[in-house]
Parts: structure tokens; C-alpha cells; sequence
């Protein structure tokens, strides 16, 4: 099984902890579903996703954007995800940051780019994605058609395109 390391830079504490259960929900994903690989927080050897925030994505915007260079069959050497520095959400009080599952979805999906999944297509990695006010920041969601996430959920072309390029 092959591991691909999360470097996590200067991103602050909100994407640092999202993108931590991403990794961790991601695992879970992909060995349920049969994907060989293990993303990992820690380490510095073989293949490796860089993950920076980048003031040029606005905040309301629900993406990052990556950019991933593949060796022989489509498998990742290195990959740099950029993130929003923040992500904001409309409430009838004002505008106030998202919540931790909205940026966990977003750090998934670009990841999940990175790992080899180029075009859009439904689940986490529907192109457009749209913002779902909580109770409370920790109730917003993301609605991907009739799709509600988090929790995580891939679509089976997806797992099959990550399975043909791991495992």
C-alpha cells in the first residue's frame, strides 16, 4: 500500500485541524472502499501533497485550487493544494467563518485531486458545491446535488479511477 505525506505549513489552526480529519476520514474511506493508499500527516519520503492557504482564492468561494505532477500510471510525486485563507458563511446575524466540516470537505476534495481525480463529477468531488447554514459552525454543511457532506462520500467512478492509479 503506498502512503502519500500531508505537509501542512503555516496554515493556522482551522485548516490544520480540518485537514487532519480529512486525512483521517479519507483513510477510513479508502480502505473501506478498497483504495490503496494511506495519506499521512507525518513524514517526508516519497510521494507528498504541500498544503499552503492562498489570499487570492476568496473566502466565499468553496474550493482551493492544485496543481500535481504524476509519474508512470497517473501516480503523484508531489502536489501543492492551496486553500482560502478563510471561508466564510452568510447568517442572518452577518458573515462569520464556516464551519470545521465545510473545510474539512474542501481540504478532502483537493486532496482527492491531488491523489489523481482531475475532473469533476459528483460526491466530494462535484464541481460545484454549495454552502448549507448550520445551527452553529459546527452544523454547516456543503450540498453537493441531493448529496449532503460531510460525512465524506465518494462516487464509484471515483474509487474506481483511485483504484486503477493505487491499488
Amino acid at each position: 500500500m503506498a502512503t502519500v505525506h500531508v505537509n501542512l505549513g503555516e496554515i493556522g489552526p482551522h485548516w490544520t485541524k480540518a485537514c487532519k480529519k480529512a486525512v483521517a476520514d479519507l483513510n477510513a474511506l479508502f480502505h473501506r472502499k478498497g483504495v490503496a493508499v494511506v495519506l499521512s500527516a507525518s513524514g517526508a519520503e516519497g510521494p507528498s501533497i504541500t498544503v499552503r492557504t492562498d489570499s487570492g482564492i476568496l473566502g466565499t468561494a468553496v474550493h482551493g485550487k492544485t496543481t500535481a505532477e504524476t509519474g508512470d500510471g497517473g501516480r503523484l510525486l508531489r502536489a501543492e493544494v492551496r486553500l482560502p485563507v478563510k471561508v466564510v458563511i452568510n447568517t442572518p446575524d452577518g458573515v462569520r467563518q464556516a464551519g470545521p466540516g465545510v473545510l474539512k470537505v474542501i481540504a478532502a476534495h483537493e486532496f482527492v485531486h491531488a491523489l489523481g481525480q482531475v475532473e469533476h463529477s459528483s460526491h466530494l468531488m462535484a464541481q460545484t458545491l454549495y454552502k448549507q447554514l448550520g445551527n452553529s459552525p459546527a452544523g454547516d454543511t456543503l450540498k453537493a446535488g441531493a448529496v449532503t457532506l460531510p460525512p465524506l462520500s465518494l462516487a464509484s467512478d471515483t474509487v474506481e479511477l483511485l483504484k486503477s492509479i493505487w491499488g
